[in-house]
């Protein structure tokens, strides 16, 4: 964000976008922004606005509130804006802020790099589409933030994938306690369960069209006998 000197800020809202210096954006995206500011740039914020604060009154934040017609960046007609003048930027990003969440606009911070982002929709937006710092491969946020998510998916004790694994391994436990099946052959039936398990996981396409199948208890048998041949 650029620091420009101000004698008053101003922010016209229309819908669900503010325009700003002449550039219109998803109304919260100021507020976002600042949220992601350091303090020595908050430090000269503060500078520039000291002395329009000293003359109109340190706890003076809008100036004033009206409805005028102004033209938004990329439309050809003119339209009826609510403009809000504001002595301070701590003024103005509040506003912008409320403004956004009346909309629907809410910022959120994105767990992988810590910066904040906004949301402008209804759909649960976890993580932000900056590239992800320390990834080699220069993937985002949003994809490094997916992966860890469908890993944590798989590694849950509910996966369907785990649920035909235990399933089957329960099979072979009862079958060897009732003496139908010797534990040699049950120990490798085990293996195999487990082998095929890892690579459901790691292989999708396998997943979904020769894991089960191949997890049959038949099939499973079948193919320890063929192994201890």
């Amino acid at each position: 964000m650029n620091l420009i000197e101000h004698t008053l800020l101003t922010l016209d809202f229309w819908q669900d976008n503010v325009t700003y210096e002449g550039k219109s954006m998803p109304t919260g995206t100021l507020a976002c922004a600042a949220l992601n500011l350091s303090d020595e740039v908050i430090a000269k914020l503060s500078q520039l606005c000291m002395p329009l604060n000293l003359y109109m009154g340190s706890s003076l934040a809008n100036a004033s509130v009206q409805y005028a017609v102004a033209t938004i960046p990329g439309k050809e007609k003119s339209q009826l804006v609510k403009r809000m003048h504001y002595v301070s930027f701590v003024g103005m990003f509040r506003s912008d802020l409320f403004e956004g969440l009346c909309v629907g606009h809410a910022p959120r911070k994105c767990p992988i790099c810590g910066t904040w982002f906004l949301t402008t929709d209804a759909r649960p937006t976890k993580y932000c589409g900056g590239l992800a710092p320390g990834d080699r491969r220069g993937r985002t946020c949003r994809q490094v933030g997916n992966l860890r998510g469908r890993e944590q998916r798989e590694r849950a004790d509910d996966h369907p994938l785990k649920k035909i694994y235990e399933r089957r391994t329960n099979t072979i436990i009862q079958k060897l306690h009732r003496g139908t099946l010797d534990e040699q052959t049950a120990a490798v039936m085990k293996r195999l369960a487990k082998n095929k398990l890892e690579r459901a996981i790691a292989d999708r396409e396998y997943a979904a069209r020769l894991y089960e199948a191949e997890m049959a208890q038949e099939r499973l048998l079948a193919e320890a006998q063929s192994y201890l041949k």
